[in-house]
């Protein structure tokens, strides 16, 4: 066997004591690393790591078993799971093959941990699925008011009925929580729900949190209040955002306005961040101090330019050279279509000039060819 990674994460010291004594005195090239935090900082580091099997105690796991090693999996699919205990309890034993561990040991390891981890890393993988990779889309507006808001919800929207895939609408704007009126999708839950039960969150609970706007396009709303004792730390964003991306093919997410602590925690994550911003001088000024800030995100940040007028005061050649990056798209105003649909708690109507923006744009992002509409439309302009 060729050297392999191993990831501890037993409670037991005397027992964890006798696993790393066995490794160490094992013939086999293992490189191996405790873990003594909790249960989310495991997952989390599942992610980094990437080990080729974890020792994990049954007492260790702060939920049903079967969802803790689903939790595992969902995060580390080809990481192989070998269930420690105390006592080779039958009972304890059967459940934890039924819930999805590759291998049962107890003490002494002396003669059965290194045959363990043999078998189980030279098996087939015929049965391991790899977890799926949703892609993760951010809306940042360059100052409030700019419509990051809009463009999230109507995206989302076009995201799904062009592509036909599974779309999730995620709220990350805490303060202001407009997604779910927009989509008039009310709940008792939130995008919070999710991160405060991480320690158990799998996809039953996942569906029983989100809200289904249409068949394949779902909302995870802000919480209806927030003060900044619920602020959530960046490891429990990252570890939501990367569940997310088992459950959906495409994530889309508001993250409200400027470069706030929301947004910059999850930067690394997503896989392309719209900046919106208006003609404004104060939105443009923003824009370029955000631009200026990001300036190594490469590709992963593209300009959109909101409620452009007919004519405008300036070119768009010198504006992508005064803000030093190219437009990825700029979209017509219509304040009054969008007010009018808000109000009869609907999206934007379909055959509207802005509504066809919205769906170019969202070709675009997509990588597919856009539908066809009644009339056609410049995409700059």
């Amino acid at each position: 066997m060729s050297s392999v990674k191993v990831l501890l994460s037993i409670k037991d010291e005397n027992v964890a004591r006798k696993a790393v004594d066995a490794l160490r005195e094992s013939s086999t090239n293992v490189s191996f690393e405790q873990h003594d935090s909790d249960w989310t900082s495991l997952l989390e580091r599942l992610v980094k790591l990437k080990p080729d099997a974890l020792l994990l105690d049954v007492g260790s796991a702060p939920t049903d078993l079967a969802v803790a090693i689903r939790q595992i999996k969902l995060q580390a699919p080809r990481t192989k799971i070998v269930a420690i205990h105390s006592v080779d309890d039958p009972k304890i034993i059967l459940a934890a093959m039924r819930a999805g561990a590759n291998e049962f040991l107890h003490p002494p390891f002396d003669e059965s941990l290194a045959p363990a981890l043999d078998r189980i890393l030279n098996s087939s993988d015929v049965d391991v699925v790899p977890s799926s990779r949703g892609k993760i889309i951010g809306f940042l507006s360059a100052k409030g008011g700019c419509g990051a808001t809009t463009l999230a919800c109507h995206i989302a929207w076009e995201l799904q009925n062009q592509t036909r895939k599974n779309v999730l609408l995620a709220d990350l704007d805490l303060t202001s929580g407009l997604v779910g009126f927009l989509m008039k999708t009310p709940s008792s839950y939130s995008i919070l729900d999710a991160i405060k039960n991480l320690s158990r969150l799998d996809d039953s609970l996942w569906k029983a949190l989100i809200v289904e706007h249409r068949p394949s396009l779902s909302v995870i709303p802000a919480p209806a209040t927030y003060t900044r004792w619920d602020h959530p730390e960046e490891s429990q964003l990252t570890q939501a955002l990367q569940f997310m991306r088992t459950q959906h093919d495409w994530i889309i997410l508001d993250l409200g306005r400027s470069m706030n602590s929301i947004a910059a925690a999850v930067l690394e994550e997503i896989d392309q961040l719209f900046l919106v911003s208006t003609l404004e001088v104060v939105a443009l000024h923003g824009l370029k101090s955000i631009v200026h800030g990001l300036f190594d995100q490469g590709e992963k940040l593209q300009l959109v330019l909101n409620r452009t007028p007919k004519m405008m005061d300036i070119s768009t050649q010198e504006l992508e050279k005064i803000l030093g990056r190219s437009l990825y798209a700029a979209l017509p105003n219509d304040y009054m279509g969008l007010y009018q649909s808000y109000s009869s708690g609907n999206l934007l109507n379909s055959n509207t000039r802005l509504a066809q923006h919205f769906g170019l744009l969202a070709a675009k992002i997509a990588g597919v060819p856009p539908m066809k509409s009644k009339k056609k439309f410049a995409f700059f302009g």
